[in-house]
C-alpha cells in the first residue's frame, strides 16, 4: 500500500499507511488473543518527524481518498502508539516502523524490522506477504522512507531465485517517473 501524506489543521505534516491482515506474518494473524483490529487491519498515522503516531481501527472506508481535514479528524479518536525514536548513530533503525506496499503484479507485502530467526539479539528487515516471509540481513537505514518501487526492488534483490512471481507481461508496475 502506498503512503498517503496530509497536513492537519495546525499545519503538522502526517503520513498514513494501511496494514492489512493478509500482510501480517501468518502465525501472528492466527493468534486468538489478538483484538479485532489485528484481524481486520488498521491505518497507521504518524507525524513526518515521527514524534506522534496513532492507529485507526477499523480501517475507514476509502481512507486514501478522504480530504486532509477528514483524515486529521480521525487522529483524536485513534489509539495512541509509542512515538518513533531517533536511533543513535550506529544503532539499528527504528524497530516499530511498518510499511505496506504492492509488489508489481498486485501482491501485498508488509515490511518491518524483526528479530533474526536464528541469531539472538540480531535483527532483519522482514518482508511478509501471505505465507511468504523474506528476511534481509542488510538493508538501507532509510528503508521506511523509500518509495514502493524501491521497496519492491529491495524485496526482488533479497528473494531467493524463483520465489517471487514474475511480473505479468514483463510490465513494470512502477514506471520511471522521469520518463
Amino acid at each position: 500500500m502506498p503512503v498517503r501524506e496530509f497536513m492537519d489543521g495546525a499545519g503538522v505534516e502526517w503520513r498514513a499507511w494501511e496494514v492489512s491482515p493478509d500482510a501480517l506474518y501468518p502465525p501472528t494473524r492466527g493468534e486468538d488473543y489478538l483484538a479485532e483490529c489485528y484481524q481486520l487491519g488498521w491505518v497507521v498515522m504518524e507525524t513526518r518527524e515521527g514524534d506522534r503516531r496513532v492507529r485507526v481501527c477499523p480501517i475507514p472506508r476509502d481512507w486514501q481518498r478522504l480530504p486532509d481535514e477528514a483524515l486529521a479528524a480521525l487522529i483524536p479518536r485513534a489509539e495512541v502508539l509509542p512515538a518513533r525514536t531517533v536511533a543513535p548513530r550506529g544503532a539499528l533503525a527504528d524497530a516499530s516502523a511498518v510499511r505496506s506496499f504492492r509488489y508489481p503484479g498486485g501482491h501485498a507485502w508488509t515490511v518491518s524490522i524483526s528479530a533474526h530467526p536464528t541469531t539472538p539479539g540480531a535483527r532483519v528487515l522482514r518482508f511478509s506477504g501471505g505465507r511468504r516471509v523474506i528476511d534481509l540481513e542488510e538493508w538501507p537505514r532509510d528503508w521506511v522512507d523509500r518509495s514502493d518501487a524501491e521497496l519492491a526492488e529491495l524485496l526482488r534483490n533479497g528473494a531467493p531465485p524463483g520465489v517471487l512471481p514474475r511480473v505479468p507481461n514483463g510490465e513494470d508496475a512502477y514506471p520511471d517517473p522521469r520518463s
